[in-house]
């Protein structure tokens, strides 16, 4: 699976289900597809500590949020101990749900870690950058800029690090760092220049911005408040019709005031992106659970969702949450198919 667009459309619905649940045998699952594909991509990279290096980070999360929780949220009935209620914040009784509650959101958060971390394994920075909307062309520069001068500072600082040690410089004090410092921001801003009069030469400076930036940010804004209004008023139980239609007309002025300024960028692509027939199959694909995520979620009582409070119970499992659990994994098929 190469192309930029799909690998899109699985981050979404990844995250949309994985926002969407807070049922810990559906999230178990998900950190299993995910480190299984996360692997595969890993090992094509030859990066032999990828799963070494996730698992900590998971552990960490999932310690960290469990004991945030547990010391600052006093509810539940299965009493472990207690703190005394005179101790600012954390005084009162530690229960076995808030350090579930809190476990579950530290899966949360490495699921959502790894599903970035492996769209970053599967894209390159140029296709990354050309995911970037046109409108936001000179902010997409940029980032571009920034991506690709970083590992040619690093390998600056090994080799005058390198040319250092020969000359006798032992790095062991900070004071022995000084050294480096100069000769790498004196190169860094050499470059820098090279780099502008290259872009200066071939016209980067020249493009216009017309008058009607102050007319896209008030649209902007104008979406954006439509659909914070949608999700405040679907929080106060008001119908779902009424908060679906904001979010719609929010987002389609978001996108159309998006399409309409990138048009005062004209950028050049040498390598057009390329849609295979199984590109096209597979679109449709994670479209389509798009989709059913969304019906689910609006018109349906969410069967994904789980909590210990009051009292710790097992949670409940169905089918659909079962097979959404597998979304992570389908590019893996993909590939098989490739």
């Amino acid at each position: 699976m190469k192309n930029a667009y799909i690998w899109v459309l699985w981050l979404i619905n990844t995250v949309i289900f994985v926002l969407a649940t807070r049922n810990p045998i559906y999230l178990l699952l998900v950190l299993i597809s995910l480190f299984i594909l996360g692997n595969r991509k890993a090992k094509a990279q030859h990066r032999k500590a990828w799963i070494g290096l996730n698992l900590r980070f998971l552990f960490s999360m999932v310690l960290i949020s469990s004991l945030v929780n547990g010391l600052f949220t006093h509810i539940g009935q299965t009493k472990l101990f207690y703190f005394p209620s005179n101790w600012l914040l954390i005084g009162g009784d530690i229960t076995l749900e808030s350090l579930i509650y809190g476990a579950i959101n530290g899966l949360i958060i490495g699921s959502l870690y790894l599903s970035f971390n492996i769209l970053n394994l599967a894209l390159s920075v140029k296709q990354m950058s050309r995911l970037i909307p046109r409108a936001f062309h000179p902010i997409g520069m940029t980032a571009t800029l920034a991506l690709t001068f970083f590992p040619s500072i690093q390998q600056r600082a090994r080799e005058i690090k390198e040319a250092q040690l020969i000359r006798g410089n032992p790095m062991k004090k900070i004071s022995d760092w000084l050294p480096i410092l100069l000769p790498l921001i004196v190169t860094s801003l050499e470059d820098a220049i090279i780099l502008s009069e290259s872009m200066t030469s071939r016209g980067f400076h020249a493009v216009s911005i017309r008058n009607h930036a102050n007319l896209a940010v008030i649209s902007l804004v104008i979406g954006t408040f439509s659909i914070f209004s949608g999700w405040i008023l679907n929080l106060y139980a008001y119908p779902q019709a009424i908060s679906i239609f904001l979010y719609g007309v929010g987002g389609s002025i978001i996108i159309l005031t998006l399409l309409k300024k990138g048009r005062e960028f004209r950028v050049t692509h040498y390598h057009q992106v390329s849609w295979q027939k199984k590109d096209i199959i597979f679109s449709a694909i994670f479209l389509i659970i798009l989709i059913t995520q969304v019906i689910i979620a609006a018109f349906y009582e969410n069967n994904f969702s789980y909590t210990p409070y009051p009292q710790l119970s097992r949670p409940s499992l169905n089918i659909g949450g079962i097979l959404l659990s597998a979304i992570p994994i389908l590019p893996i098929l993909v590939s098989i198919h490739d």
